[in-house]
């Protein structure tokens, strides 16, 4: 079972990191989890020579877990693409299957126009699947998208009404998207399933568009506690309305790049550590 304490190493913080090398660097921060997205289970097998038994005995080895596979962006009925980003559901049951996970991840990502009605069936139908492989889903929102708020993931959530379906918090898409914890009301709240962390610089550009937010969500976010996001209280408002999600750390960070898997890591497990007690 995941505990609300538990830090699951998220892709983004350690981006570029192999399999074996997210493992260890997970493992000495005294994570206990990390997330995978498609091309590091591609990679791990090409790259690396690991076999999907090979993967599980490692992580059973460092005492981890799979949290997020991340994510699927190809899911939307209708004439919607991802472009080059679109990845389909189908390749994350291979994964599921091969060395487990808690949850998948679900985006829209091409900045288009989303009608709640049809993305409901189409999660829900998404939903459905994940169960057979023992997945939660969560629908994540990001300010430049079709699904730019929390209200907006909610409503999706809440006509597709899975057991397993429910929204994911990104700390920094919630505040880049004008929200703050006094947006995780008792019926938003209901439906997170799923957190991740991050802070972010202050003030926001007023004139920032889809590329400067891209920019910096890719490159410039920062450790939690270290910004304007109020990491700390949207995790005690999320803790107060019955949220007991394991916490994602995901990190993107062009400076966290540079100082190496290990460090960034170590660096934001710590950062993390401190915003929990805060909140508590």
């Amino acid at each position: 079972m995941w505990k609300p304490d538990d830090l699951v190493l998220c892709a983004g913080t350690v981006l570029g990191s192999g399999f074996r090398e997210r493992v260890e660097a997970a493992a000495a921060a005294g994570y206990s989890g990390i997330t995978l997205w498609a091309q590091d289970w591609r990679q791990a097998q090409d790259a690396e020579g690991l076999t999907p038994a090979d993967m599980r005995a490692m992580l059973d080895d460092h005492g981890l877990r799979i949290g997020e596979l991340d994510g699927v962006t190809d899911w939307l009925p209708g004439p919607v693409s991802a472009g080059e980003y679109a990845v389909p559901a189908d390749l994350f049951w291979e994964i599921a299957e091969g060395v487990g996970g808690r949850s998948l991840n679900v985006v829209e990502i091409a900045g288009a126009h989303v009608e709640p009605e049809a993305a409901a069936e189409a999660f829900a139908a998404l939903c459905d699947r994940a169960a057979d492989h023992g997945l939660l889903v969560h629908l994540e929102f990001l300010p430049w998208s079709g699904i730019p708020d929390l209200a907006a993931a909610v409503r999706i959530a809440a006509l597709a009404d899975r057991p397993n379906g429910g929204v994911l918090l990104d700390t920094w898409h919630l505040y880049r998207s004008g929200g703050s914890a006094a947006d995780l009301t008792a019926d938003a709240a209901r439906h997170i399933v799923g957190i991740q962390i991050s802070d972010a610089p202050a003030p926001a550009r007023s004139d920032a568009d889809a590329a400067a937010m891209m920019d910096e969500t890719m490159n410039r976010r920062l450790p939690p506690g270290e910004g304007a996001a109020d990491v700390a209280g949207v995790l005690r408002a999320l803790r107060a309305a019955g949220v007991d999600a394991p916490v994602g750390v995901e990190v993107f960070s062009a400076e966290l790049r540079d100082a190496g898997t290990a460090e960034a890591a170590r660096r934001c497990a710590e950062a993390t550590r401190t915003v929990l007690a805060a909140a508590r």
